[in-house]
């Protein structure tokens, strides 16, 4: 970042002047010493020098040496992504610096780029765009590129000539200079292009990305990162003409669809955005979403490319993705290239809300104890990666006050979300019972950790001794005397995995069912209930389904407060089932489809709401959908089951031993 200026300090512009080498440094040599710092992309440290001169009694408050610290200050706090950015002192600057004149026009173009950076971050396309404009107008020459570069892809939604105006003017900058820069031009013809995609002009973007993949030098085996972006944009473009084989070949060039055990389908935390009036995302709005991947997990960066619903559309299919996290070691084996940007062909989700599963509510009674005992830095509106982070950081401060249930409340919190190994997990959770031995915590909280502890234990481990031992730990005094904790485990094993099934499952979902410690409409007694009716109808006995049934307390289509539907019994999935094309091009990939389940045990409504990598293999996996057999359900008077449910399927080509 150019931050060039002269620092005009008129009330102690004598005593600077004055001021002899050898004497105590002046404010002029303290602010160059961290406007170099800043200038030279050490913001670390420049932030700090910036401070110490803002508690300077040297500088006067609303001056314009305080104004131009203010200014230099924000822009490096916005750079690191500091959440204490403090963007209305950057304003405030700015506007002290633009009654300067024009020797301030270098910092003002900076300090609204950054305001714009930090609105764009935030999916704010209509802010960012104001910031940029602002930006701009302080810019001359090739300085504008930068901008202009922002600017376009800001405005990659709107539906007006202006959003492609940004782009043609930096076409026009570039080629009017003595050796036009190639890449450059390639840059702003693939940006003018995205912008004609998210207008619906398929075939004009597709001409545009073409002369762009003429500039970069065409197909080849190497790729930077902007050209595997302007493949993937061409693969878009092709498709959308109707040249599907242009488009598995522009996308296989983009090297997508082929990195081992497609990795990305493992992540903690998945959801696509909600269909509805809340996101202004209809059921039919389709986008493909580019986002980077952070050594933690967690997503760096995410936003969409393409979608036809407007700029406040693809923010939320940006800001879903921003959600999503995998554990490290997962996210470790996908080569950095890919980590840094990769795409997803993206639908919304008719999900309500993701039900809690069978362990929702033990895990809320334990949360609802170790809220009081977090950290206050820990807030209800964070996002689970700052989360994680407050967490992690209370738990690494040596130099915090002990304090042992504050540390299991914690532990027991980042062992059930951290998306790190099964052994670290299980490693908090054991230190956690550690410490409840010897700390007076209730019970309830020491059996939420055993419970979370065994179910490490036989994590992948999906066989009938595995639910055998659910139903011992259920057994045990302590956890048996806790009507919660028993029924969860007792109904875990009940339930199984497929074919893997307790000959004892009906007494477990009795004695839940029947378990009067618990109220009659208690999640965990509905879903045994409803299991209950689901074999009874299964027998044919419709008066006993209806019995059982009539205790839930359901609406005919609900799968129940937990969300949980019946149990897959087979997927009546074969090799058929993979794309010849996809097979003979190499592809691998994943695709979350979302379903409805019906009274029989049949899907229907069958919809891809994920898929990687984009433009493959949605068809097929909406057909492998259509066939999965679930157990049969019974409601009365409907044929529906449970609605929008989730499910992964991964295409994978069988490697030669």
């Amino acid at each position: 970042m150019n931050l060039i200026l002269t620092l005009m300090l008129a009330a102690t512009a004598s005593a600077v002047a004055d001021s002899p080498p050898s004497g105590p440094r002046t404010i002029q040599q303290d602010f160059d010493d961290a406007s170099s710092d800043a200038s030279a992309g050490k913001c670390e440290s420049a932030i700090p020098k910036f401070e110490a001169l803002e508690r300077s009694n040297r500088v006067k408050a609303g001056s314009l040496p305080a104004a131009a610290i203010a200014v230099r200050k924000g822009i490096c706090a916005i750079s690191l992504w500091r959440a204490d950015a403090d963007e209305s002192a950057l304003q405030a600057g700015l506007k002290i610096l633009d009654k300067a004149g024009a020797s301030f026009d270098i910092d003002i173009s900076n300090g609204w780029t950054a305001l714009g950076d930090e609105a764009f971050r935030r999916y704010d396309y209509a802010g960012a765009t104001n910031s940029y404009k602002n930006a701009l107008a302080r810019s001359m020459g090739e300085y504008r590129l930068n901008v202009l570069t922002k600017l376009a892809k800001a405005t990659a939604f709107d539906q007006d000539a202006e959003a492609l105006s940004y782009a043609d003017e930096g076409v026009k900058i570039i080629s009017a200079t003595a050796k036009p820069n190639k890449d450059s031009l390639a840059t702003f013809h693939t940006l003018h292009a995205r912008t004609l995609l998210n207008q619906g002009n398929a075939e004009g973007a597709y001409k545009e990305l073409n002369t762009a993949l003429s500039l970069s030098g065409g197909l080849t085996n190497k790729a930077t990162l902007s050209e595997v972006a302007l493949r993937g944009d061409l693969a878009i473009a092709a498709m959308l003409v109707g040249k599907k084989d242009d488009a598995r070949r522009y996308l296989a060039y983009t090297g997508a669809g082929r990195i081992g055990k497609s990795p990305f389908a493992r992540a903690v935390s998945m959801n696509p955005p909600l269909c509805g009036v809340e996101t202004g995302i209809r059921p039919e709005d389709v986008a493909v979403v580019e986002f980077g991947i952070a050594d933690d997990g967690s997503v760096s960066s995410a936003r969409t490319v393409y979608s036809r619903g407007g700029p406040d559309v693809a923010a939320a299919f940006g800001k879903a993705v921003s959600e999503w996290y995998w554990k490290p070691e997962d996210i470790a084996a996908i080569p950095p290239f890919y980590r840094v940007l990769t795409r997803v062909e993206l639908r919304c989700s008719n999900v309500l809300s993701d039900g809690p599963g069978v362990t929702g509510p033990l895990r809320e009674r334990f949360l609802s104890w170790a809220v009081a005992y977090l950290p206050s830095t820990a807030t209800p509106d964070m996002s689970n990666a700052n989360l994680r982070k407050t967490l992690h950081h209370y738990i690494d401060d040596s130099s915090r006050p002990s304090n042992d249930a504050a540390r299991i409340a914690v532990l027991g919190w980042l062992a059930y979300m951290e998306p790190v190994s099964r052994q670290k997990r299980m490693a908090m959770a054991d230190e956690a019972l550690a410490l409840a031995s010897k700390t007076r915590v209730p019970q309830e909280v020491v059996n939420w950790l055993r419970i979370v502890r065994q179910a490490f234990s036989t994590v992948g481990k999906r066989t009938s001794s595995a639910l055998r031992a659910l139903v011992m730990l259920s057994d045990d005094p302590a956890i048996s005397n806790d009507a919660l904790a028993a029924d969860t485990l007792r109904l875990q094993a009940a339930r199984g995995w497929r074919t893997t099934k307790l000959k004892e499952a009906p007494l477990l979902l009795e004695k839940v069912a029947q378990d009067d410690r618990l109220p009659p409409h208690h999640p965990l007694r509905q879903l045994a209930w409803l299991d209950l009716a689901g074999k009874a109808a299964e027998r044919g006995n419709s008066a006993l389904a209806q019995d059982y049934y009539g205790r839930t307390g359901l609406a005919d289509k609900q799968c129940g407060l937990l969300g949980v539907p019946p149990t897959l019994k087979r997927s009546n999935v074969s090799s058929v089932d993979y794309p010849t094309d996809a097979a003979r091009m190499g592809f691998e990939g994943w695709v979350l489809t979302e379903y409805d389940i019906m009274t029989d045990g049949k899907t229907t409504n069958v919809r891809p709401t994920i898929a990687y990598p984009p433009l493959i293999f949605v068809d097929a996996a909406a057909g492998i959908a259509k066939g999965l057999q679930y157990d049969v359900s019974f409601r009365p008077g409907s044929s529906m089951a449970c609605s929008a449910n989730r499910r992964a399927t991964s295409f994978v080509i069988p490697k030669d031993n």
